[in-house]
């Protein structure tokens, strides 16, 4: 198929080759920064229809959707507000590369992503929380009013993405662009959220508390308590009692190593 115009490159994003699908990738990159609205909308949708693709059968179509990642996050802001709507219809495979898509774009999707974390439906707030952590920009501390109040959230996969961006936030955020009581209300939630009845949310807690050690986040006195609670999930204090899943113990051996290195 010769890609020469708009739908000829659209059409060529349905293909099962990906020769030809890259075909269609390049027109685009070339061409969408001058589509008008409605077009750019039409093009938007059958670029993201490429995120449902099952990697694991086509592993060979890996690169091409990290090439639609890109091209997606470049007509930032443009396709913001769309990329939210189409989440709403998604699975899984393609939430996540939508969610990379909307990191990609980066500070200038933060306002969506929070309007979305403050006010929409547990799946929609869990796939926001999950993409303001694929931000890679200080700019997340705007979000960290939504994130820390979803630790909060009745919803486990909610309190779950919430852990975790979290700790994704402390990767990117120096801790010393931080207020002492915002860093202290960061490792409050994080700490309670220790006690979770739900083992991934006490996971990815543990995880993230072993992040705040590491990028220096914590005062002493707080590092002396985590070390003392991930003792205890792994059942190395006077109790010998252990947290009884095993993911959280795997993350309680991570952050052990980043607070012994701290010490």
């Amino acid at each position: 198929m010769g890609v020469d115009s708009l739908s000829t490159a659209l059409q060529s994003l349905q293909s099962d080759r990906p020769d030809v699908i890259g075909e269609g990738l390049e027109y685009l990159r070339a061409k969408m920064d001058a589509l008008p609205e409605a077009e750019l909308r039409g093009a938007v949708e059958e670029v993201c229809a490429l995120f449902y693709v099952d990697t694991a059968e086509r592993p060979e179509l890996q690169p091409l959707l990290d090439r639609a990642v890109g091209l997606l996050a470049a007509q930032s802001p443009r396709v913001v507000a769309q990329l939210l709507d189409l989440m709403k219809g998604s699975d899984i495979k393609s939430h996540l590369y939508l969610a990379r898509t909307l990191g990609a774009i980066g500070r200038a999707a933060l306002p969506a992503l929070r309007r979305v974390i403050a006010t929409e439906d547990p799946y929609s707030r869990s796939f926001a929380l999950f993409a303001v952590g694929k931000i890679h920009d200080a700019a997340v501390r705007e979000a960290l009013p939504e994130v820390v109040g979803s630790l909060m959230h009745p919803d486990k996969e909610v309190r779950d993405s919430a852990a975790r961006t979290l700790g994704k936030i402390a990767e990117v955020l120096p801790a010393g662009e931080l207020a002492a009581d915002r860093r202290t209300e960061i490792f409050d939630v994080l700490f309670r959220a220790l006690s979770d009845a739900q083992p991934a949310v006490r996971a990815k807690a543990v995880r993230s508390l072993g992040k705040l050690a590491r990028f220096g986040y914590l005062q002493a006195a707080q590092g002396e308590r985590v070390r003392l609670a991930v003792l205890r999930i792994l059942g190395r204090d006077e109790a010998h009692e252990w947290d009884r899943a095993f993911i959280v113990r795997r993350e309680a051996e991570e952050a052990l190593l980043y607070l012994e290195a701290r010490a």
